[in-house]
């Protein structure tokens, strides 16, 4: 395959909208009950529901993909490791939509059963002020996630000195980075002037030494202004999360071949794949199909993919990972027979 048969690095994903316990995870039915979506029906069918537009009207129907079938997928899709978003956040009166996945569901359900395969990411309810969420920050570094998370669109500006700054100071001093929203989101009382990344340089200005992740890279609201954001501040990186193969044709809003190869000219080692799994379930093996055929240097491809969230994420080089037997959902059952 022209030197592109290798494992990739899925960075970004949202468990939570697993059957078990969902009624424990506010905001997470959003996705199956009620007006029906094409991301949920796309998932229903994938998982083999023969009426996946058939409205969803208890629990009881919602589709069980817990962690074993994440494994098989991941396998399936050559996906080596993923990251994990844990939410906790709610938008403005007068919907106060509430969305919590916990750091504890995540970490158990997830990373304790398969700890070579996923990492972590913690998110912040930075609306209910510091006291709070440095005591999420702390959480975060005692489960072992390498970072944070700031929903921006929902929470607010990300250079709010009162109830920002204390959280980026902790996260110095505790060695973990940042991950902030930037562009467009479809959640219920989502504010889109909270996301924009010009913010985004305020604060990698005044904390030189917090590494800061853009997450989207200002999709569909300002790619441009994300893009030239990372490549001039040497602390911000991004990804390009929901990078479908539909949204590549289309140019200035997302991530066509033109916004790609801005990216391999100007920040080759900053920037890195997620899928926002599973709300992708079905057009992610296109995504990476496409990826991988575009016309981009293979090394360049190959740190988009795997390299350059390995070193971030994981602190492992290709060599490393390359030496590495993980965990798959057929070895894990094996060991648990034992």
């Amino acid at each position: 395959m022209n030197g592109m048969d290798f494992k990739i690095i899925d960075s970004h994903s949202h468990p939570g909208y697993e059957r078990k316990d969902i009624e424990k995870r506010p905001g997470c039915t959003l996705m199956w009950f009620g007006a029906q979506n094409p991301s949920s029906a796309m998932i229903r069918a994938a998982l083999g529901d023969p009426e996946p537009w058939k409205p969803i009207t208890k629990i009881e129907e919602i589709p069980d993909f817990g962690v074993d079938y994440w494994i098989k997928y991941m396998d399936d899709m050559g996906i080596s490791h993923m990251g994990l978003q844990a939410m906790d956040t709610e938008s403005d009166p007068p919907l106060s939509w509430r969305w919590q996945v916990p750091y504890e569901y995540v970490k158990k359900e997830f990373i304790d059963k398969y700890p070579d395969r996923f990492w972590g990411i913690g998110g912040i309810h930075y609306k209910l002020g510091p006291e709070h969420s440095l005591e999420q920050v702390e959480k975060a570094k005692e489960f072992g996630f390498p970072g944070v998370k700031m929903f921006t669109v929902l929470e607010g500006y990300p250079n709010d000195r009162e109830k920002c700054y204390p959280i980026y100071e902790r996260c110095v001093k505790l060695g973990l980075h940042v991950e902030f929203h930037v562009g467009v989101e479809d959640v219920p009382g989502a504010r889109f002037k909270y996301s924009d990344p010009i913010y985004i340089q305020d604060v990698a200005m005044d904390f030189p030494d917090l590494k800061i992740v853009m997450l989207h890279c200002g999709f569909f609201l300002s790619p441009e202004r994300a893009v030239g954001i990372c490549a001039m501040q040497p602390n911000v990186y991004t990804d390009i999360t929901n990078a479908l193969s539909i949204f590549m044709d289309l140019k200035k809003y997302t991530y066509d071949l033109e916004h790609l190869r801005v990216l391999e000219q100007f920040i080759p080692d900053k920037v890195w794949y997620g899928s926002d799994f599973p709300v992708t379930h079905a057009w992610q093996k296109t995504t990476i199909a496409r990826l991988k055929d575009l016309p981009l240097s293979v090394e360049f491809k190959r740190k988009l993919l795997r390299d350059n969230a390995a070193k971030f994420f994981l602190g492992k080089t290709p060599e490393m990972l390359a030496a590495e037997k993980v965990t798959t959902q057929w070895s894990r059952v094996d060991i648990e027979a034992k």
